[in-house]
């Protein structure tokens, strides 16, 4: 009896996959995705023979009414994965000022754990097209919801989810997992880097806002106008926000904290090249980052990149992050946020 009543209660927890909403339906909602992985596993449509029941957190405005509809920030969370001081807060945040929140757990999704040092192994397992495909297939489910104004719709990463956000700009991705709705009417970067290269020949034409600190390392000023430019032949415009005296990851719930080396690498001089074939290459170093995985694919989870760090030394910073709590950027990221989905909506 005990088995069932559990059965019928993860059920109802999860009463949304059907993508049946009822009004004011909020909570944790499953949505069908896939685990993508890689280009070549796009190209080739392998990740088809993968879904997964994704995984998120529906959030409305506390005065929302039956028959209205809120717009709707999705949330993508960084490589240490969701935590109550960062897309928790931000989430509340927005739903008190009158925003819709979806947090997406893409790696809750994969069942992988990013306490402790669990993050570099999640890193190693799930890529930024496994977040970028998670928004766009998290975009399908809500869209049925009768509370969501999907006119006004916006994707809001943060660290490693915000680098993914820069490549849900790509259209043929949008045309792939999300081909009739509306695009994002913007996509926002908070703290992320910009020596990822995507090589996107057409954006979704949605604005482009990163939001960075002064004191984060992870930021390169040559690297993001590269982006910023590249963006722009693509149909994107970009505006930067710069938070001064910010660290990088500044919503954390500890001290400002100085990270040697030893335990998280300086390779944000180093850039990455996202070529569609699959491959991804170093382009200072020349290295490639190869990937491996299960011949018959039954275990989803076996897929890692064949790399190490050591293969890109060539690249590396000597100097360390610096990261921890500054009530102060919080506060203006929070302040710029309601500024840059006023002015898109």
């Amino acid at each position: 009896m005990r088995f069932l009543i559990s059965i019928f209660l993860l059920f109802i927890s999860y009463s949304a996959f059907a993508n049946d909403f009822e009004p004011l339906q909020k909570g944790k909602i499953q949505f069908e995705t896939f685990y993508t992985y890689d280009f070549s596993r796009l190209n080739t449509g392998v990740y088809k023979e993968l879904p997964l029941d994704g995984k998120g957190t529906l959030a409305l405005p506390k005065d929302l009414a039956k028959n209205e509809k809120s717009p709707l920030i999705l949330i993508l969370h960084t490589s240490g994965g969701i935590k109550p001081n960062r897309e928790m807060n931000y989430a509340r945040f927005l739903n008190k000022n009158g925003y819709a929140t979806f947090i997406i757990d893409t790696y809750g999704t994969r069942k992988c754990n990013a306490s402790g040092a669990g993050w570099k192994n999640c890193l190693s397992k799930i890529l930024m097209l496994d977040f970028v495909t998670d928004a766009y297939m998290a975009l399908n489910s809500l869209s049925n919801h009768p509370n969501i104004d999907m006119e006004k719709t916006a994707l809001l990463g943060f660290s490693y989810g915000a680098d993914a956000a820069m490549l849900s700009l790509d259209q043929d991705l949008k045309n792939i997992f999300s081909p009739n709705l509306e695009s994002f009417k913007a996509v926002i970067s908070v703290y992320g880097a910009c020596n990822n290269i995507f090589n996107i020949s057409k954006t979704i034409g949605s604005n482009f806002f990163y939001i960075v600190g002064s004191k984060d390392i992870s930021y390169d000023k040559k690297y993001c106008e590269e982006r910023y430019t590249e963006l722009e032949i693509a149909g994107t415009a970009s505006k930067e926000y710069i938070i001064e005296g910010a660290v990088h990851g500044y919503d954390a719930d500890f001290p400002v904290t100085y990270i040697p080396t030893s335990e998280i690498p300086n390779f944000f001089k180093c850039k990455f090249e996202f070529n569609k074939d699959g491959s991804v290459v170093e382009k200072i170093t020349g290295a490639e980052i190869k990937f491996k995985s299960n011949d018959d694919l039954k275990n989803k989870y076996k897929i890692t990149r064949d790399f190490t760090f050591k293969d890109i030394k060539g690249c590396f910073e000597k100097k360390g992050l610096q990261m921890g709590s500054q009530g102060f950027a919080v506060k203006k990221t929070k302040d710029l946020l309601l500024e840059i989905l006023k002015e898109s909506f």
